[in-house]
């Protein structure tokens, strides 16, 4: 009886990655090569780090931000798997400004400069083992990776100082819109048995810089097309002053009934509160956006 024999299936091949190589070499590779790229970086690293838990640098946001950047990748891994590797020498070029940038900004103190110089090196190293078509994948994942650099220092200075007469200012024309008499010296309100002072905590840089960061996150996974990523953005800051002015209109309301409010816990929450309004405003802000450019659709025949 004649048998048969099944064709042969041959020894099953390693993968690899889509330039030839084994993909575990690969990994590994990029693995180490990034150790060494964290590794250079470790003080400036440490010190970044520290300043968010700092009360003064109001960065408590940016704690967040790295494992919101590494999520952007991971749900593109697929996407990103694909991409053929085709390294660049522009890229070892990049690291080499990123070393030289950071150790001028150590050097100088430039804080802000020293840190952003991870960020550099970081590119370029996406760039010489990857390629550009990676990093243009990668680029709203990186870009997000700034809102973890505390702003340069006489950024900061000056737009606190901003945001706080503007705060004081909105405050008073709401308060009085309400019915309340209040009086302004600068960032001091003065209402019926208190003075309410807006200091650099309740300047509402602590809720802008937290808001940009919901935004940039509600950005990525909820809106399409750059013009409505941007838009967005770009309302998020009038949105954030708005809320912050609500708070201390809330907290001046507050004080003509209960002094207890203006301080402590409840002082503290009523901050809180005027965060998630806003980011509830920027939510707001995109859907009446897409009802907008819905009933334009429709009434164009687009």
């Amino acid at each position: 009886m004649p048998t048969t024999t099944a064709p042969s299936l041959g020894a099953a091949q390693p993968a690899s990655d889509p330039s030839g190589g084994p993909l575990e070499v690969s990994l590994l590779r990029t693995g180490l090569t990034c150790g060494l790229l964290v590794a250079a970086f470790w003080p400036i690293l440490t010190g970044m780090v520290g300043s968010w838990f700092d009360e003064r640098a109001y960065m408590e946001h940016g704690i967040l931000v790295m494992p919101a950047a590494a999520y952007m990748v991971w749900v593109k891994r697929g996407e990103l798997s694909r991409i053929p590797r085709r390294p660049s020498a522009v890229g070892v070029i990049l690291i080499g400004c990123g070393a030289l940038q950071a150790a001028l900004g150590v050097a100088a103190h430039w804080v802000w400069v020293s840190r952003m110089s991870f960020l550099v090196s970081l590119t370029g190293l996406i760039l010489a083992i990857f390629g550009m078509e990676m990093v243009r994948q990668l680029a709203y994942p990186l870009g997000t990776l700034i809102l973890m650099v505390a702003p340069p220092t006489f950024v900061y200075e000056k737009l606190t100082l901003n945001l706080q007469l503007l705060a004081s200012r909105l405050g008073e024309t709401f308060l009085e819109a309400l019915g309340y008499s209040v009086m302004r010296q600068g960032n001091i309100l003065e209402l019926v048995g208190i003075k309410l002072s807006v200091e650099e905590a309740c300047s509402g840089i602590r809720s802008l810089l937290s808001i940009l960061f919901m935004c940039t996150l509600y950005n990525y996974f909820f809106v399409r097309g750059r013009a409505m990523r941007t838009a967005i953005l770009a309302l998020a800051i009038p949105v954030a002053i708005l809320g912050n002015a609500g708070r201390i209109v809330a907290t001046g309301i507050a004080s003509q009934y209960n002094r207890a409010l203006v301080q402590g816990a409840a002082h503290e929450t009523f901050g809180y509160v005027s965060v998630v309004v806003a980011a509830i405003g920027c939510v707001a802000i995109h859907l009446s956006m897409l009802s907008i450019q819905k009933a334009w659709r429709l009434h164009h025949g687009g």
